[in-house]
């Protein structure tokens, strides 16, 4: 009896342990909060007392969000210290001391301050956003009960431009987009000061703040031309869903992203939650003629007598297998969905499904309901060669330190190639191009429309679906320009007609122009410079983009203006004007002076452009005898 008293007793003590440990921590986390909210001096006292409140800073600022770039270095998203004042009644001596001297300093009224200290609250928001010197001031004042506050705030100054693929901040914290992209990274790479060095360095004389950067693939040049088309057809067709988004066809780069209706990043939660889903990413009924561009590459991909060469195309092989069907789709990114560093979450997608209308044709195992981005992936890599490519629009992850950049990530890895046969890629291109309508420079467009339904409380609810896809150009592809369309229907019978083709043709010229003009500015910089532009470019793709437009002129494509050159260098100058195929002739030496034709005169093919150049006391003394030797 003696020995179970004495285990009953142990259990018991053990049982009161299990629930005193927990009481104990809950009611310390309870005072700590409680200090930190109402006890504001005390501590801050404790934090000082011991020594904390520099280990406490140094981490504030090295964890602050870091900044999203384009490709050329333009701000997409940036955080910026904001400092805002607050009182804790409590600790208020005399409120009329308090009073006086903030509203002078805030520019607010005595009566509205006196309100709001007057309510039930123990803690009250003062001001928001307050400048340096009304910090410095408040400082200087040391109010008893009147507390700074800083935090830093997310600022995205292109608004509701490419919005679904950059996202938004909540509390520091991405919830969607790059932004959410963004937060794996900083989690995932934690660098002290030393060890900086050892990383590759790939840029200097950066400005900026220094901290952990994101650089992406988007090109806010191309990104605008979308934009302002995407605007029209807004005007004409209010209720229309669209989309527009230009890739890389060699590497999945995204250059340009974007959809109508979107939303102003900086303000989200103002938007209701269906402006949010992102169209390229919401699961559409496959047109026919994508069906029937797929079906081709599988009959080619399951020709069994590779040794007899690629048969036409119009020769279908008896005897194909099912698996090995399901396989292709796999390998061509149109099983599965790819994860995309630009989409946080899936969308669910499995209640939509094709209307093939009253007789539908067989297509065998070719998907019927496919995303925008898994059919662009599809085609892709298609006519591409075979090479897996997935859309993406993160190109490095850098730290600045100092105004020198280092290299943490490079996403440009090395693509598997080979997922085709020999050959048809080749043949899928010449399908492709007979196929599909011809476009500027060599490019074909392929255009469909379908309609898919989901079914509401027994009621079905039809989508019309618009796509066009154009390769550029489909001899060798180096881009994949794609538009989307979806509006609701009523029923099947009324869906609408299909517009995109006849209005996307004039996209092409200038995207291909605007991407042609990077890579020539890789081709005319050292290493180092084309790694800092983010645009690196091999031989073989000089000569395909040479292809891209052949035949047509710069000039012709984006209808270049004569450029404001006084004031700049001869090497600026020179490289402003080659795009306009002029004649140049320099008379003098050193910075131009006078330009004919005048800025902003149309420039045509082989026009003659003299500059008159004379030199400045930047070129005749300079800094330095190493700059002289220069």
């Amino acid at each position: 009896m003696g020995k179970r008293a004495h285990l009953r007793s142990q259990r018991t003590r053990g049982r009161r342990l299990f629930i005193l440990i927990p009481l104990l921590l809950a009611i310390a986390a309870g005072s700590l909060w409680y200090v930190k909210e109402y006890q504001q001096q005390l501590f801050d006292r404790t934090i000082e007392f011991f020594d904390l409140g520099k280990w406490r800073l140094v981490q504030h600022r090295d964890f602050v969000r870091g900044t999203i770039y384009d490709r050329n270095y333009k701000e997409l998203a940036v955080s910026y210290e904001q400092v805002s004042v607050y009182a804790n009644i409590r600790e208020i001596d005399d409120i009329d001391k308090v009073i006086g001297p903030l509203a002078a300093l805030l520019e607010e009224s005595e009566q509205t301050l006196y309100n709001r200290l007057s309510g039930n609250s123990l803690r009250i928001w003062l001001a928001r956003e307050i400048s340096q010197e009304q910090e410095e001031e408040i400082r200087q004042l040391d109010l008893s009960g009147v507390f700074l506050h800083k935090e830093y705030v997310r600022y995205h100054p292109q608004r509701d431009s490419g919005a679904h693929l950059i996202g938004f901040v909540e509390k520091d914290t991405g919830l969607s987009g790059v932004e959410h992209y963004l937060d794996q990274l900083q989690a995932k790479y934690r660098i002290e000061n030393d060890n900086i060095a050892d990383l590759p360095l790939v840029g200097e004389s950066r400005p900026g703040a220094d901290g952990r950067h994101l650089i992406l693939t988007l090109d806010l040049k191309i990104q605008q031309v979308l934009d302002e088309y995407l605007g029209e057809i807004r005007e004409r067709r209010p209720a229309l869903r669209v989309g527009a988004l230009v890739m890389d066809a060699e590497s999945g780069a995204l250059v340009g992203y974007s959809q109508l209706p979107s939303f102003d990043s900086n303000k989200f939660y103002a938007h209701p939650e269906n402006v949010f889903i992102d169209i390229f990413d919401e699961a559409i009924a496959v047109p026919q003629p994508f069906k029937v561009l797929l079906r081709e590459v599988s009959l080619l991909e399951s020709q069994p007598e590779r040794h007899l060469g690629i048969l036409p195309w119009g020769i279908a092989a008896e005897h194909r297998k099912l698996g090995v069907q399901l396989q292709l789709w796999e390998r061509l990114g149109a099983g599965n969905r790819e994860s995309y560093d630009f989409i946080s979450t899936s969308q669910d997608n499995s209640s939509a499904v094709a209307y093939d209308g009253p007789q539908p044709r067989d297509f065998e195992t070719v998907p019927t309901i496919l995303t925008p981005l898994q059919l662009l992936t599809a085609v892709t890599r298609s006519v591409n060669g075979g090479v897996k490519v997935i859309p993406h629009a993160a190109d490095r992850y850098v730290i600045r330190r100092n105004q020198r950049e280092y290299l943490l990530d490079d996403f440009a890895a090395p693509l598997k190639k080979d997922l085709l046969y020999n050959g048809v890629s080749e043949e899928t291109r010449t399908f492709m191009r007979d196929y599909a309508q011809p476009g500027p420079i060599g490019s074909a467009m392929l255009e469909g429309k379908s309609i898919s339904y989901e079914t509401d409380q027994d009621q079905k609810v039809y989508t019309n679906h618009n796509l066009l896809m154009a390769a550029i150009p489909i001899r060798k592809p180096e881009l994949m320009l794609m538009l989307v369309s979806s509006e609701k229907v009523y029923g099947p019978d009324k869906a609408t007609s299909s517009f995109l083709e006849t209005s996307a043709s004039r996209l092409i010229a200038p995207i291909a122009a605007l991407q042609k003009v990077m890579k020539n500015l890789a081709d005319m910089m050292k290493p180092q410079e084309r790694v800092e532009t983010n645009y690196s470019i091999s031989g073989e793709d000089s000569e395909t983009s040479e292809t891209a437009t052949k035949g047509v002129s710069a000039a012709e494509l984006i209808g270049i203006k004569m450029p404001q050159l006084k004031g700049m260098s001869l090497r600026k100058s020179l490289r402003l004007l080659q795009r306009a195929e002029v004649n140049v002739e320099v008379q003098g030496s050193g910075r131009v002076t006078r330009q004919k034709p005048e800025a902003g005169e149309m420039l045509k093919p082989q026009t003659s452009v003299i500059l008159y150049l004379e030199r400045d006391e930047v070129d005749v003394k300079p800094s330095s005898g190493k700059e002289a030797a220069k």
